[in-house]
């Protein structure tokens, strides 16, 4: 049998619907658990601080009052062991069975003077005896509180004889102890034990903090600041009394807890000092949930309240969703019926609301589209209108003004002038960026100068020329000073922002819209004027001096000094003449100083090309100094390289100069040698002579060119001139070395020797039989 669910059938149509209500739903059971768990957490906060704050303020008092009574305890100890009468009895060596009783009778008065004392005895070490206020008279050996006994017999324990927690032997029941605090007063410290005990019952002593509280699950516990248990409610080891004690670190206070194997605990800790003597440490430990106990209905009443809540909410809920989702049905329809071949379901979500969301997002997007479409179009159109009319001009003042109303152009008719950006080290520019980079980053030096400049309250427009510069449009309505400056921080603003330097040029004031082609190109042939300016430099029409339009040329005596120079290979001199004509330079407009530049570099060259015997590198052509000029933009930049150039030039003269020479004396020396090798007077000295020479200076000169020196050459030739003749004919080897100037048979042949390897005659038996050989 199959069931049929009209109401979930009606849903499944209309998933908007059912969207609607579960989200509201989800809204209403989200602020309802909210709500309950804020409301629970709150009251178990507030309930939790509550009781803290109560049972601190009981324990308190209870510890308060609890060392109250233990000083009263230990005043009492004390003036009842001054009573003479058991002072006197303690320090006897002998008594009588009166006397004995007397003493007991005393003790037990004491005992019975206060319910919290646990007992009272009498030790008398001359007689090796105690009497207690309960058993009377006992041998010490016996005793049954053998503990005191040991303490007092024991020289590190003598010391602490106040208030010590301990467990005392039922005298009549083995195995039961009881939990105590005995007060001891020696009478002959030192000397005996003989001494006054009032052991005082713990739990007697703690029923003001065991009624303290209603909770029956509480720990309470007690510690003196020797870390001892004074007293617990529960038996605890070592291990827990330190985990408790470090908890109880100030006077008072308390905090939620969680010991070691045990739930959340609420711990309150009290501090209070007996008498100055121990400071005790009250601490009573309450299980959390016990305290939330009473909570637990509240909570439940809370969930039966919002359960309540949450279905009445359910229905005014499904209301609501049914008048929220009238409208977007209604608005479906209407734009179903707009678009017909769109047929909600097939080819669409079908979620009305996502149907909805797509038509409307698909228009949206095509009004961005447009919208972007259309603004890219007038920023271009602007752009390019602006490109043309600063490149072309030839328009009227009636058409610019036209076209100024098309493009929302917002610039006065008047008193406009032209300012040019150039990137300087354009060069480089070109080698590091990309042209799609270099476009963006001309753009964005546009907009940096826009804002700044408006900024100023200056009415501009800016426009990317391309290559190295963008121009600025502008209405000037400042003073020249102060227009400079705002150049100066436009300029600052792109090197921060961008790491490219510019140089500025700011053209003369238009009168007339139409003139403002010629004011652009004015304005970029005086940008060419950072070639004496250098980079980074601002250059305004106005503040430029009308300076002469001559041609430098460098005067008579100059250039003579310069040749002489030159003649001469003395770089200094010639340099001191180039620096100061470049210096000159400076002072002449753009096209006469480069002119000037290069008719100076020119004279250079025809100088130095006087000098040489070879022609001059192509370095030192006309194209070479004017890629130059390109390539390094500025005068700073340009004459290093050409005291460079100069430098270059002539270190080669002279070191052709040099070389012609050296290479003349070399072959003088080497024919002198040739002429006279038979000759065995042939020695530097005897060259020296010929050439006219110092000895030393002949010997250094030739050992400079040839790496060798005289008389290894004169050897070597000698040595080559006797090997042909040994291998040319059978004369004797004396004949042959006096014939070439060897004076000396032993000199050749240790010469001979350490030059083949073998003497003169194993040279010619090996060399002559491979001569015959290939003959």
């Amino acid at each position: 049998m199959k069931f049929r669910f009209p109401l979930l059938k009606s849903f499944r149509k209309h998933p908007t619907y059912m969207r609607i209500i579960f989200y509201f739903v989800s809204a209403n059971v989200l602020v309802l658990a909210v709500s309950f768990l804020v409301l629970y957490s709150q009251s178990s906060r507030t309930l939790v601080e509550e009781i803290g704050e109560h049972s601190e303020s009981l324990l308190v008092n209870g510890a308060r009052n609890t060392a109250r009574l233990m000083e009263w305890s230990l005043d009492f100890a004390f003036s009842s062991s001054n009573d003479s009468e058991l002072k006197v009895y303690a320090l006897s060596d002998h008594f009588s069975d009166y006397e004995t009783y007397e003493v007991w009778n005393r003790l037990l008065g004491i005992k019975m003077s206060n319910p919290s004392i646990d007992s009272v005895y009498l030790i008398n070490d001359y007689t090796d005896t105690v009497i207690d206020s309960r058993l009377g008279l006992n041998e010490a050996a016996s005793f049954y509180d053998q503990d005191i006994l040991n303490r007092l017999r024991d020289p590190a324990q003598t010391d602490q004889t106040v208030l010590i927690p301990r467990k005392l032997p039922e005298p009549l029941s083995k195995g039961v102890f009881k939990d105590v605090i005995t007060i001891v007063r020696l009478y002959e410290k030192g000397s005996s034990i003989s001494a006054f005990v009032l052991n005082v019952d713990t739990r007697e002593l703690m029923t003001l903090l065991q009624n303290n509280s209603q909770y029956q699950d509480r720990i309470i516990m007690v510690l003196n600041d020797h870390n001892e248990r004074v007293y617990s409610s529960i038996p605890l080891d070592g291990e827990q009394i330190q985990e408790y004690r470090d908890r109880a670190d100030g006077m008072s206070g308390w905090e939620i807890y969680k010991p070691r194997d045990q739930e959340n605990q609420l711990i309150v800790y009290s501090n209070a000092s007996i008498k100055g003597i121990q400071n005790w440490s009250f601490i009573e430990s309450i299980p959390r949930d016990l305290i939330l106990k009473k909570i637990d209905v509240l909570r439940n009443l809370s969930i039966l309240l919002f359960s309540g809540l949450f279905l009445a909410s359910l229905a005014v809920t499904v209301l609501i969703s049914k008048r929220v989702y009238s409208p977007i049905q209604d608005l479906v329809s209407n734009v179903m019926r707009q678009h017909q071949a769109e047929t909600f379901g097939h080819g669409r979500s079908a979620n009305e609301l996502d149907y909805l969301s797509s038509v409307f997002t698909a228009q949206q997007e095509q009004i961005i589209e447009l919208t972007d479409h259309w603004r890219h179009s007038k920023i271009l159109g602007r752009e390019r209108f602006l490109r043309e009319l600063l490149g072309r001009g030839a328009l009227s003042r009636e058409e610019i003004k036209s076209q100024f109303e098309e493009w929302d152009i917002e610039l006065p008719e008047e008193n406009v002038s032209i300012v040019i950006f150039r990137i300087d080290y354009f060069p480089e520019f070109m080698d590091t960026y990309p042209e799609k980079d270099r476009r963006l980053l001309r753009f964005a030096m546009g907009n940096i100068v826009h804002e700044s400049l408006r900024m100023a309250e200056h009415h501009l427009q800016t426009v990317d020329m391309g290559h190295d510069h963008i121009a600025v449009i502008i209405s000037v309505n400042s003073q020249a000073e102060d227009f400079i400056a705002n150049l100066k921080v436009a300029q600052q603003l792109v090197q921060q922002y961008l790491s490219i330097g510019t140089t500025v040029a700011w053209g003369e004031v238009q009168r007339c819209l139409s003139d403002i082609h010629e004011a652009y190109l004015e304005t970029y042939e005086l940008t060419q004027e950072r070639f004496r300016f250098g980079h980074g430099a601002v250059i305004a029409k106005t503040g430029l001096e009308g300076n002469s339009g001559e041609v430098y040329h460098l005067p008579i005596d100059k250039e003579r000094q310069l040749a002489q120079a030159i003649h001469k290979t003395n770089a200094p001199a010639a340099l001191e003449i180039i620096h100061q004509a470049v210096d000159a330079l400076r002072l002449l407009p753009y096209f006469e100083c480069k002119m000037s530049l290069i008719t100076l570099f020119m004279d250079m060259r025809r100088l130095i090309q006087d000098q040489s015997a070879k022609p001059l590198p192509s370095s030192f052509g006309l194209t070479s100094v004017e890629n130059q000029i390109i390539q390094l933009e500025t005068l700073d930049n340009l004459a290093p390289w050409i005291d460079h150039m100069l430098t270059k030039a002539l270190d080669d003269l002279a070191a052709a100069r040099s070389q012609s020479k050296n290479a003349g004396f070399v072959e003088d020396v080497e024919r002198i040698i040739a002429h006279q090798l038979s000759n065995p007077n042939l020695s530097s000295k005897m060259l020296a002579d010929e050439l006219g020479l110092s000895v030393n200076y002949l010997r250094s000169l030739y050992k400079s060119e040839t790496n060798r020196s005289i008389t290894d050459t004169i050897s070597q030739k000698r040595l080559e001139c006797i090997c042909r003749e040994l291998l040319a004919s059978d004369s004797p080897i004396e004949p042959i070395i006096s014939a070439y100037g060897f004076s000396s048979l032993n000199t050749f042949y240790t010469v001979f020797k350490k030059v083949y390897g073998v003497t003169p005659a194993q040279y010619r038996k090996i060399y002559k039989k491979d001569s015959d050989k290939l003959t």
